[in-house]
């Protein structure tokens, strides 16, 4: 297979990861801020932190993050490259290029996708349409997944397609982890522990992760657990120790990816030896963002050992859009 090829499948399943992760944490966001009172809400600057992207979001729009700006900045900026319109714009294009290697069913899927956020993108940004245009952008990414995983030859392709997926899905993980948690309450606050509790389901919530939750830890939702959960949890797919788990398994199938490797099984071990009941705030902070700087390891090792450097294909979203 081609570097090239590799590169931009690995990409493409990355893109609509971060799609359908930034959907999903709109959506709970907006439910959270419904559940709390306004004084303690942690309003919609996390969600732009969460993302990384504080500097460009002030550089465009100051400031203030209100709702509609913060909105429009992460769904519908042309020009802001990980909005959800910009993301599934590459992923299509990204995908056009192998579009043989694929199913056709999914290849058609994807242009869908992009051809729905793209068209439908006003009733998105509305505060009556938001919630069905996000859960509609969750459902057809989760059909294109589902495509590929029933469809699709397990051939070295679809392994890199689940590269990119896990290694996206463990980077979301641990964003949504540190900003949230920076923002939760302490378990000091006397009668607003109610609503500590309910900033810990969010967490869960923005991972669909609150049933699997319930069911493989059988306790009330708390701090230690709901770490102990996202971080080393072997059953939960978006847990950052499974997506560990899942990215050795595929790197070891495809072979030559012993540098790759050194860098995974250096995570694992980190996370089986966590205790997080010994994690302070500061302490959970820095873990995390040791974690992503192994994550770039892992990505600068899989770039250098299959991808060759070679660039993923990256549209003009604005022209697309025009």
């Amino acid at each position: 297979m081609l570097a090239r090829v590799a590169g931009n499948m690995y990409w493409m399943a990355r893109y609509l990861e971060r799609a359908e992760d930034v959907a999903r944490l709109i959506n709970v966001n907006a439910n959270l801020l419904l559940d709390l009172p306004r004084g303690i809400a942690p309003g919609w600057r996390p969600l732009v932190t969460i993302m990384g992207a504080d500097a460009a979001f002030v550089e465009k729009h100051g400031d203030t993050a209100d709702e509609t700006k913060v909105l429009r900045f992460l769904i519908a900026e042309r020009d802001h490259s990980q909005s959800i319109l910009a993301t599934i714009g590459s992923a299509r294009e990204n995908a056009r290029t192998f579009r043989d290697a694929i199913p056709r069913e999914a290849w058609e899927e994807i242009n869908g996708l992009y051809h729905f956020t793209r068209d439908q993108l006003q009733a998105g940004l509305s505060k009556r349409g938001r919630f069905g245009y996000l859960k509609e952008i969750i459902r057809r990414s989760q059909t294109v997944t589902g495509l590929l995983a029933g469809c699709m030859n397990q051939d070295e392709g679809y392994s890199f397609i689940q590269i990119g997926r896990k290694l996206e899905r463990a980077d979301m993980t641990t964003r949504i982890l540190d900003v949230r948690t920076a923002s939760l309450l302490s378990g000091e606050v006397g009668d607003l522990r109610p609503f500590d509790n309910i900033q810990w389901m969010s967490v869960l919530k923005s991972l669909t992760g609150y049933q699997m939750y319930r069911l493989e830890m059988q306790v009330r939702v708390q701090r230690d657990d709901v770490l102990r959960f996202l971080l080393r949890s072997r059953r939960f797919p978006r847990a950052v120790l499974r997506c560990m788990d899942d990215l050795g398994e595929r790197v070891e199938q495809l072979g030559s990816g012993e540098r790759p490797l050194r860098v995974i099984l250096r995570l694992q071990r980190s996370l089986e030896d966590l205790d997080v009941s010994t994690l302070s705030q500061d302490a959970l902070h820095e873990l995390i963002d040791i974690l992503q700087i192994g994550f770039n390891d892992v990505h600068a090792a899989l770039d250098d050992t299959y991808f060759l450097g070679a660039r993923a294909t990256v549209p003009d979203v604005a022209a697309n859009v025009a």
